[in-house]
């Protein structure tokens, strides 16, 4: 009897075990499925988040070319404009040192281009030419005083087939307000006292501040700017009486060269320059 019982025993094992196993199986099965259906619901969860971040991309992106074609557009519209705006303001400045009354020709248009250390910088100078009747009357040159009080101070001198000057003004600097700046027309008529003088020879003493026993007044509080522009205006002066030979056959590179930016005045100083120029 024990035997049997035994063999019963055994033959009954075979059969919870591969129930357990069946049982496993199918609970290893319940949760794989589970995991799945987590992990598609996540995926259903950050994809609308994936789908906005990309369409807000694209949005950007098409605004970003959209803006640069608006500035392309408007900056081609308005090329013309500006060019204009630039030759006004030179035929504004040329007239002020040259009366249009003393020549005929389109004189913003008909200028040769130069470089040389007596105009101050290394950078190319523009020089108008004033006709009457084909005949040239005066030159308008672009130059540069480099020692003033706060640095380069920029000018446009005409200067008559004599020899003689015709007038000067200046076009950008960066001198003290109120002492410096009375270079600028607007504040002094001092720029006008280059009219009609002359340089009698290379190393003409008078031309100088009246401090240095020179004939042009210097300002109050102000001596290092005047004197910046006299010497400026001065050696611009015999750079054209030594060169006027080579100068003036030169062909005309108003098309090819012309910076009408050399003729926009503008002055800006640091606050910090309040007091200075002894």
């Amino acid at each position: 009897m024990a035997n049997n019982n035994d063999t019963s025993q055994d033959k009954s094992n075979p059969d919870s075990s591969g129930l357990d196993k069946s049982g496993l199986e199918k609970a290893e099965q319940e949760v794989s499925g589970e995991k799945n259906q987590a992990s598609d619901k996540d995926e259903t969860t950050k994809s609308p988040l994936t789908i906005a971040i990309s369409k807000n991309t694209k949005i950007l992106a098409l605004f970003a070319i959209a803006c640069t074609l608006a500035v392309s557009v408007v900056s081609e519209l308005t090329k013309d404009r500006i060019k204009a705006q630039h030759q006004q303001q030179l035929l504004k400045t040329l007239h002020s040192i040259i009366e249009p009354s003393r020549y005929d020709n389109d004189i913003a248009n008909d200028c040769i281009m130069m470089s040389a250390p007596e105009l101050g910088s290394n950078k190319v100078k523009t020089a108008y030419i004033a006709r009457k009747a084909g005949e040239i009357v005066a030159v308008a040159i672009t130059s540069t005083a480099p020692q003033g009080y706060n640095g380069n101070i920029d000018f446009i001198m005409a200067i008559n087939t004599d020899g003689s000057v015709s007038g000067v003004r200046v076009l950008k600097h960066q001198e003290t307000p109120g002492l410096g700046d009375k270079i600028e027309i607007r504040k002094s008529d001092w720029i006008t006292k280059f009219t009609g003088k002359r340089i009698l020879s290379e190393d003409d003493r008078r031309w100088a501040v009246s401090k240095d026993n020179g004939m042009f007044d210097q300002f109050t509080g102000a001596t290092i700017t005047p004197r910046a522009v006299v010497q400026g205006v001065k050696s611009t002066l015999n750079y054209f009486n030594q060169h006027r030979g080579s100068i003036i056959p030169r062909p005309n590179a108003c098309g090819k060269a012309l910076s009408t930016a050399e003729v926009t005045t503008t002055s800006t100083t640091p606050i910090s320059e309040v007091a200075n120029e002894r």
